[in-house]
């Protein structure tokens, strides 16, 4: 198995993401609704006791809104799906990208990941092929794709039930939103506002734009798939693309990646 990183690896560098390539024996076979296995992955790997306990429990607040400032995508490999019994099936190989705006998240992820020989994902045990850090910097008018759905919705409460209603790419809203996000995120790791607030989503005209119905836990949550364009202040363009465009990243939302001559992209 070739060998990843190094045993001292302490510091990964500013805004870095991770790829994390696993391979297995046997296929890796998880339910198809698996977000919340891979959170559960990460939190563990996390090798400082009291940092993941803010990370979970708390993490980055601004006014009364939290934010953990990670994400992670889908996982990427030749696969299959079987409706019929709601798995799905990796086979030979798997990779999972992590990002996140917090430097010390990936530190002590990397530094979690790189003391085990086994990893158990779902009733799986698999091993860690290897460790990459990539590190890109986005400026407007950058392409991005998605490696997880992005997901941007309201809540409202009508005859004392809440409804929540997700906007799709083809609403204004949905860039309003991502915007207004991303200036909270912005406040709740700096403590202060931008000094360029601006910034825009679209889609790629004549790209494949998809909704994805993701369950996490028992919780419907629709999110869409594909090509964009961001435009705006390079500070929040940024924090989107290290700590996920819209809501929920943590558990998997928002994850994109630059277009790099429209590379493959295999995401389940």
């Amino acid at each position: 198995m070739q060998k990843y990183l190094t045993k001292k690896y302490k510091n990964i560098g500013g805004k870095m993401r991770i790829i994390i390539t696993f391979e297995f024996n046997k296929p890796l076979v998880l339910n198809i609704q698996y977000n919340h296995i891979i959170q559960a992955v990460l939190l563990n790997w996390l090798n400082d006791e009291n940092y993941q306990r803010f990370i979970h429990d708390t993490g980055y607040e601004v006014g009364n809104r939290r934010y953990k400032l990670y994400t992670f995508s889908r996982l990427q490999g030749r696969f299959h799906i079987d409706p019929g019994q709601g798995t799905i099936t990796y086979y030979d190989e798997a990779k999972l990208e992590v990002a996140s705006q917090d430097d010390k998240f990936l530190n002590y992820l990397v530094n979690g990941v790189i003391i085990k020989d086994n990893v158990k994902i779902g009733n799986n045990i698999v091993h860690i092929k290897n460790i990459r850090c990539i590190n890109y910097i986005l400026d407007s008018g950058s392409k991005v794709y998605t490696k997880s759905p992005i997901t941007v919705y309201s809540t409202f409460k009508i005859s004392d039930k809440k409804k929540t209603y997700y906007y799709s790419p083809f609403e204004n809203e949905f860039s309003k939103l991502i915007r207004e996000n991303l200036i909270k995120k912005y406040e709740a790791m700096y403590n202060k506002y931008p000094a360029d607030d601006s910034f825009e989503i679209n889609y790629i005209k004549n790209s494949k734009l998809k909704e994805k119905v993701v369950i996490y836990k028992d919780t419907v949550i629709k999110g869409w798939v594909g090509e964009f364009v961001l435009n705006g202040s390079k500070e929040l363009i940024n924090i989107g693309y290290n700590s996920g465009l819209g809501s929920k990243n943590s558990q998997g939302f928002g994850c994109i990646a630059k277009c790099k001559n429209m590379e493959a992209k295999v995401n389940a």
